[in-house]
């Protein structure tokens, strides 16, 4: 049984049929989870540790920043409870992919997986070269992703600079329009804003300030879900900004 949506992603990658009974209710969401269509096929839970105990699974995985009061409680009732880290980078994720793999006695299906992506990662990383163009990744009411963070391993690998983590944010935090302006980022990253009623938070990333800098491609760069979570469909981000990266600054060029 899965309580977290990361834990969703590679249970859902994972288990054979019948194994998995079930994930968080955000694997139904499709801005979050890149396997949401498939978790239509599973009953959702919200991390409560009621809900575990009327289940009763053999095997509970989580986040480590899951509901706490759930992951002591159910370790005081006797349950396995295995918690994943949060910090993830595109490094970490054959590990984690290996680590679920092992937990489902699904090594061979886990190692396959790790191998592919290692795979891919190590040949978009061999295509770089010295232009890197500066990027953002912007989101609602301003926030963006900096330093330690899942999305800046991805920009890194991809061949782009992070331009919220050289400004020296750390993490996911507030980053202001006027700082995006005299920035001047080459690519701002935004999600697809597809929601039938977006808040006004909504709306700071496409700011007419914003959309007025010359030469800036803005846009849903990212599949959605695709840099939520360490899982197989982060290389879906990395595949589709390395993209990116080439129209706008080809490597054959600068080279």
């Amino acid at each position: 049984m899965s309580l977290n949506l990361c834990t969703d992603q590679l249970a859902m990658a994972l288990a054979a049929p019948g194994q998995l009974i079930s994930v968080s209710f955000l694997a139904r969401d499709p801005g979050l989870s890149p396997m949401h269509e498939e978790a239509r096929a599973y009953p959702v839970n919200r991390g409560l540790a009621e809900e575990v105990f009327l289940a009763r699974p053999d095997l509970v995985v989580t986040g480590t920043y899951s509901l706490h009061n759930t992951t002591g409680l159910l370790k005081r009732l006797g349950f396995r409870v295995e918690e994943f880290g949060f910090v993830q980078t595109v490094g970490t994720i054959p590990g984690e992919i290996r680590r679920m793999g092992a937990l489902l006695g699904r090594e061979r299906q886990a190692e396959a997986i790790a191998d592919r992506f290692e795979t891919e990662l190590a040949r978009i990383e061999a295509e770089q070269c010295d232009v890197r163009p500066m990027a953002l990744a912007y989101d609602q009411n301003g926030v963006a992703l900096g330093a330690g963070t899942l999305a800046d391993s991805v920009l890194a690998a991809a061949g782009f600079r992070n331009m919220a983590a050289e400004e020296g944010l750390q993490g996911m935090a507030p980053f202001p329009v006027e700082s995006v302006v005299s920035g001047r980022p080459d690519v701002i990253i935004t999600s697809s804003g597809d929601g039938e009623a977006p808040s006004l938070g909504a709306f700071v990333p496409r700011h007419p300030a914003i959309l007025a800098l010359k030469g800036a491609r803005i846009g849903a760069f990212v599949p959605p879900g695709a840099w939520s979570c360490g899982g197989p469909a982060v290389i879906d981000a990395v595949k589709a900004l390395a993209r990116l990266r080439q129209e706008i600054a080809p490597c054959e060029v600068a080279r």
